[in-house]
C-alpha cells in the first residue's frame, strides 16, 4: 500500500488557504458595513475616552466593497458545495 503524502499536503494547503480567505472575505465585509456607524446617543464620546464619534453615515463605496466581499464568499461557499457533490458534476 502507497500513501501520496504530497497529494495529502497539498489537499490540506489548499483547504487551509481557501478557509483563510473565506474568512478574510466575510471579516472585510463586516468591517466595510460598520465604516461610519454607530452615533453616540449625546452626539459625542462613546464611553470609552480613547474613541472618537463618528458619522452615523455608511458611505456607497462601503456598502459596494461589502457586497462583493459577501459575494465573492458565497461563491466561495458554493463552489466548495459543488465540488464535495458528485451528482453536480
Amino acid at each position: 500500500m502507497h500513501i501520496d503524502f504530497t497529494a495529502i499536503a497539498t489537499v490540506a494547503g489548499v483547504g487551509f488557504v481557501a478557509a483563510v480567505s473565506v474568512v478574510l472575505l466575510y471579516t472585510l465585509g463586516l468591517r466595510l458595513l460598520g465604516t461610519g456607524q454607530p452615533t453616540d446617543a449625546g452626539g459625542e464620546r462613546t464611553q470609552y475616552a480613547e474613541e472618537t464619534p463618528r458619522s452615523g453615515t455608511t458611505p456607497r463605496a462601503a456598502y459596494l466593497g461589502a457586497g462583493v466581499c459577501f459575494a465573492l464568499c458565497g461563491a466561495a461557499v458554493l463552489y466548495g458545495i459543488w465540488l464535495t457533490i458528485p451528482q453536480f458534476h
